[in-house]
């Protein structure tokens, strides 16, 4: 199970969950593993949070670990903020 990560950006809330799944059967026990990551980004307003949206990350090669899944995930929605992800925005929120 993961714990979600929070951070503030340009008056944005993201939130970010990073799902890892389940090891295939024929991977050894240290292998990279792969992560389901979603962001959730919402207006922040005087400490309180205003309607979400949220987005899936993108397919991304195996990771390490949740930390650098988090990071990938945190990058993601910063990026959609600044409006470089095409067809995803948060102008309406």
């Amino acid at each position: 199970m993961s714990v979600p990560f929070s951070e503030q950006y340009k008056g944005f809330a993201i939130g970010v969950q990073a799902l890892r799944r389940a090891k295939e059967p024929d991977q050894p026990d240290d292998a990279l593993r792969r992560f389901d990551i979603v962001v959730t980004i919402s207006r922040t307003s005087s400490g309180e949070h205003a309607k979400a949206e949220m987005f899936g990350v993108p397919e991304h090669a195996p990771l390490s670990d949740q930390i650098e899944a988090h990071r990938i995930g945190a990058q993601y929605a910063r990026d959609i903020i600044d409006g470089k992800v095409d067809g995803s925005s948060v102008a309406h929120l």
